[in-house]
C-alpha cells in the first residue's frame, strides 16, 4: 500500500508530501489544474520514460520519493534481487537538470527494470490509456489469467516457452550457420584435396632454398674452396706467415718478458686458424655439379611458389596453417551436425512440454469463464447496462504464443442485440468505462495487489451510474487501497478521503496546490463541482446530501 508520496520540482509542483491511508482516496481538481500530476509522479516512480521537460525549475533536479507497506511476495522479490528488505518499502527517483535520472530502492541504487519488476507485487497504474490498451493480448490475458487460484501451470508454461524460444533461436542459427557452411563446403574440399597432394608438412622452405643456392653455385663453390685452401697451404700463404710470426715472436719474447702475453694469443691465433681452415674443409667438400638435384630442386620451389600465390598466402608455413584451418572447418561440419540434431530434439522436447501445459492452461482458464462472464454481467447491470451482454471467447489454437495454445476475445452485445463485438471497438466511452470497471472489480477479489490507481475511469459517466461506480470502487478499497482521480461529485462524496487540486498564479508562474480536504471544504468543493463557480443553496445542500 502506498503510504506517503513526496514531489519536488515536477511540473507545477514545487514541493509537496501527501499521506494516503486504506480505502478510497479521490482526487479532484478543475480540468488543467494538475490532477494527474500525482498520476505521472507514481508512474515516474515506477519506471516510466522521463525528460527535462518535468522539471519545473530547470536549474535543480527533481526527486519522487514513495514509501510503501511490505508485502511477502513484495519481500521474496526484494531478496531475489538482492535488495535491503525493512518494514517499509522506499523507492526514489531522481531526475537531474541534464535528463538523466537515478533510481534507489531502500538506498541502494537500481536499474529501471527493477523498478518495474517491484511495481507487479506493488500497485496496478490504470490511466486513460487503459482503454486503449484493452484490445491488448496482454491486457486480456492478465484478466483472465487474475482469476487463476493457482499460477503453477501459468509460471511452468512460460518457462517452458521461454525454453522453446530459445531453442528455436538456436535452431535457427545453426541452421543458418550450416547454409553459409554447405556452400563453402564443396570449394573447402577441392582446397584440401589439392593442397593433400603434397607433402607440404615435410617441405623446408628456407632448407630447400638453402640447398638451390648451393647447388645453382656448386662451380663457384668449389673456385672458392680451391682459392681457400691455397690461400692456407701455399708457399708464403696463411700458415707459413703465422710459423713466421711465431718464431719472431719466440725471439721477441728472449729479450722483452713482459710480451709473454701477447706471444700466447699470437699462439692462440695460429691454433684458430688451423681449426677455421679444418672444419672449411670438413663441412664443405667440392662437389660435382649435379643439373638433375638442380631441377628437382627448381621443380620444388616452382610448386611451392605456385601453391602460395594460389592460395593467397605468403610463404610455405602460411600454407600449412591454410590446410590445418581448412581441415577444422571441415571438421566443424560434423560437429555442426551433431549440435543441429540435439538443437532439433530440444525444439520437439519444449513444442511437446508447450502443448501439454498449454492444454492444462486452456482447461483451467475455460473453467472460469462462465463465472466471470456472470459476474461481470451482474456488475454491468447495476451500472445501468443490463441491455449488455459480457462474453468471453476461448478457442485452442493451432500457434503456441507467449500467452499459451488458446486464443482469446473479450465480447460484448449491447442493447440486447445478440450480435458481438471486441469490447475495445466501443464507440461509448462511457460504456466502455463501465466493463472495464466491472473487470478491474471482479479481478481485485483475485488480485494481491495492495494498491489500485484509476484516472478518471469515471469519463463519461453522470446522474445515477455515477452513483453506482462510486460504490463499485468504495467495495473495490474494502480489499485494496484505491486511489482515483474523477471528476464526478458522486464520486468524490463515496470516498474516505479526498484530495483537492488547485491552480494558483504565484509572481505570473503557475504553481499546482494540492490540499487535503475536511467535510466543510468538501461541501463547498462538491457543490461547485455540482453547480460550477456560483455554488448557490441548492447545490451546497446537495453536496450535503451527497456525503451523508
Amino acid at each position: 500500500m502506498l503510504q506517503k508520496l513526496s514531489i519536488l520540482n515536477y511540473t507545477l509542483i514545487t514541493k509537496t508530501e501527501l499521506d494516503f491511508n486504506n480505502g478510497l482516496t479521490v482526487i479532484t481538481g478543475e480540468t488543467g489544474a494538475g490532477k494527474s500530476i500525482i498520476f505521472g509522479a507514481i508512474e515516474l516512480l515506477f519506471g516510466a520514460r522521463t525528460s527535462i521537460k518535468v522539471l519545473k525549475d530547470p536549474n535543480s533536479k527533481c526527486i519522487i520519493e514513495g514509501i510503501f507497506s511490505q508485502n511477502d511476495q513484495l519481500i521474496n522479490q526484494l531478496l531475489n534481487l538482492d535488495l535491503d528488505v525493512s518494514n517499509e518499502l522506499i523507492i526514489r527517483r531522481e531526475i537531474r537538470k541534464n535528463g538523466n535520472s537515478r533510481s534507489f530502492i531502500n538506498d541502494s541504487p537500481v536499474k529501471i527494470e527493477n523498478l518495474k519488476i517491484i511495481s507487479q507485487y506493488l500497485i496496478e497504474i490504470n490511466g486513460q490509456h487503459l482503454f486503449s490498451k484493452m484490445g491488448s493480448l496482454k491486457f486480456k490475458y492478465d484478466f483472465i489469467d487474475s482469476f487463476l487460484n493457482q499460477n503453477r501451470i501459468l509460471l511452468e508454461y512460460k518457462k517452458a516457452f521461454k525454453d522453446y524460444s530459445i531453442s528455436i533461436e538456436k535452431q535457427n542459427s545453426l541452421r543458418k550457420r550450416a547454409r553459409v557452411l554447405n556452400e563453402k563446403k564443396d570449394f573447402l574440399n577441392f582446397q584440401l584435396k589439392e593442397l593433400s597432394s603434397y607433402d607440404i608438412e615435410n617441405w623446408d622452405e628456407e632448407s630447400i632454398q638453402n640447398d638451390h643456392n648451393i647447388v645453382s653455385n656448386q662451380e663457384e663453390i668449389n673456385s672458392i674452396l680451391s682459392k681457400i685452401n691455397k690461400l692456407y697451404t701455399e708457399k708464403q700463404g696463411i700458415l707459413e706467415l703465422l710459423d713466421d710470426l711465431i718464431s719472431y715472436s719466440n725471439n721477441f719474447l728472449e729479450h722483452v718478458s713482459n710480451f709473454s702475453s701477447i706471444d700466447s694469443r699470437i699462439q692462440s691465433a695460429k691454433i684458430e686458424i688451423e681449426d677455421i681452415f679444418h672444419e672449411i674443409n670438413s663441412n664443405f667438400e667440392p662437389n660435382t655439379p649435379d643439373k638433375y638435384k638442380l631441377q628437382e630442386l627448381d621443380d620444388l620451389l616452382s610448386k611451392i611458389n605456385y601453391l602460395v600465390k594460389k592460395f593467397n598466402v605468403v610463404d610455405l608455413n602460411s600454407l600449412i596453417n591454410k590446410k590445418q584451418k581448412i581441415v577444422k572447418e571441415l571438421s566443424e561440419f560434423t560437429k555442426l551436425d551433431l549440435e543441429l540434431n540435439q538443437a532439433n530434439q530440444n525444439v520437439e522436447f519444449y513444442k511437446s512440454k508447450c502443448l501439454k501445459l498449454g492444454q492444462e492452461l486452456f482447461k483451467k482458464r475455460l473453467k472460469n469463464i462462465l463465472t466471470i462472464e456472470k459476474n461481470i454481467n451482474n456488475i454491468l447491470e447495476k451500472l445501468s447496462m443490463g441491455h449488455a451482454d459480457f462474453k468471453i471467447n476461448l478457442t485452442l489454437g493451432p500457434e503456441i504464443t507467449v500467452n499459451g495454445t488458446d486464443q482469446i476475445s473479450l465480447l460484448i452485445a449491447v442493447n440486447n442485440s445478440t450480435k458481438y463485438y471486441p469490447i475495445h471497438q466501443f464507440s461509448s466511452g462511457g460504456e466502455l468505462s463501465r466493463v472495464a470497471l466491472a473487470m478491474k472489480y471482479i479481478s481485485s477479489t483475485y488480485s494481491s495487489i495492495s494498491s489500485l490507481i484509476f484516472d478518471e475511469i469515471d469519463s463519461g459517466i453522470s446522474g445515477k451510474v455515477a452513483s453506482e461506480v462510486g460504490k463499485l470502487l468504495k467495495d473495490i478499497s474494502l480489499k485494496t487501497q484505491v486511489i482515483n482521480i474523477s471528476h464526478l461529485p458522486q464520486v468524490a462524496a463515496i470516498a474516505n478521503h479526498h484530495l483537492n487540486v488547485s491552480k494558483t498564479d504565484f509572481s505570473g508562474k503557475m504553481e499546482s496546490e494540492i490540499s487535503y480536504l475536511k467535510k466543510e471544504d468538501r461541501i463547498q468543493v462538491l457543490a461547485k463541482m455540482l453547480g460550477g463557480d456560483k455554488t448557490g443553496k441548492a447545490a451546497l445542500n446537495n453536496a450535503i446530501e451527497l456525503l451523508n
